[in-house]
């Protein structure tokens, strides 16, 4: 007999039957109760399922995460872990998007260097030119912006790692099944109750769009609410402002980054530095 009484393992049986024994308890004792203390405790029985239904709801509504064992999972793995190695095309395909965003800032001031470049060695390079086609000169282009991207983003996580002192993991992708939230990060670490998710952005051009941080911010707010056990608050995302142009007012671009980074509810850290300086820090001379 015993044998055929499941063992519990949900938080939400825990409550339910919490909840039954406080009640039948309660009932059971009540003719042995004194008749001058019988009314308080009736009127005890009314308001406590009351208030355990209410403070349900209050945990439904703002921690749900926690209302669920590992078993309700589809796989137990994303209930202990929700972070792992983003795949090869998840990696690529960042990288990709990263690539873009550069190509798509506003390079008026450095398509106008570049003219006036190119007119200084015309005569030099005019032979050259003539045999190098417009898209051979994007795809080294393009493996050199992708080349500068990676440099970036490993330099600029080694800082961290030394300033912070945490193991951080890169190339890390998060994910919520229950709430469809799925984010990929540079790095991430989790400190005890705390989460520190790190994505780099390379700039290259001296007016810098803080719009590119629009969709890593749209995820974390998301990410930040999904994570089981994690307030919110304890969730940091650090964005890595990584300078690869010159004459750039450092105080103005932490300004209007910190500006557009307020717009959304995450804990957001902000660090600035240039490519020549994590190069000379680390010693790295390609």
């Amino acid at each position: 007999m015993v044998e055929k009484i499941g063992h519990i393992k949900n938080p939400l049986t825990v409550i339910a039957s919490f909840a039954a024994i406080a009640e039948i308890s309660g009932t059971t004792v009540l003719p042995f109760i004194e008749a001058d203390n019988q009314n308080i405790y009736i009127w005890f029985l009314m308001f406590f399922p009351i208030f355990l239904v209410g403070i349900f709801f209050l945990t439904l509504n703002f921690n749900h995460r926690v209302l669920y064992a590992p078993s309700d999972y589809k796989d137990e793995k994303n209930f202990v872990n929700p972070y792992g190695k983003a795949s090869p095309e998840e990696q690529g395909n960042k990288l990709r998007e990263e690539v873009e965003e550069i190509e798509a800032e506003d390079t008026s001031e450095k398509s106008s260097a570049t003219e006036n470049a190119d007119n200084s060695k015309k005569d030099a390079d005019s032979a050259h030119d003539k045999f190098m086609s417009t898209a051979k000169i994007n795809s080294i282009r393009n493996r050199q912006l992708m080349a500068d991207v990676t440099l970036a983003e490993k330099l600029a996580v080694n800082k961290l790692t030394k300033e912070l002192g945490l193991n951080f993991k890169t190339d890390v992708r998060l994910e919520f099944p229950d709430s469809n939230v799925r984010a990929v990060y540079d790095a991430l670490a989790v400190d005890d109750d705390e989460v520190h998710a790190v994505e780099v952005k390379l700039f290259k051009a001296r007016h810098v769009d803080p719009s590119r941080l629009a969709r890593v911010l749209e995820q974390s707010e998301l990410a930040a609410q999904s994570f089981r056990g994690i307030d919110p608050r304890n969730f940091t995302l650090h964005i890595f402002a990584v300078m690869d142009t010159p004459e750039v007012e450092m105080a103005m671009l932490r300004h209007n980054l910190e500006s557009f980074a307020k717009r959304y509810k995450v804990k957001v850290k902000i660090h600035i530095t240039t490519l020549n300086d994590l190069q000379n820090e680390y010693q790295y001379n390609p």
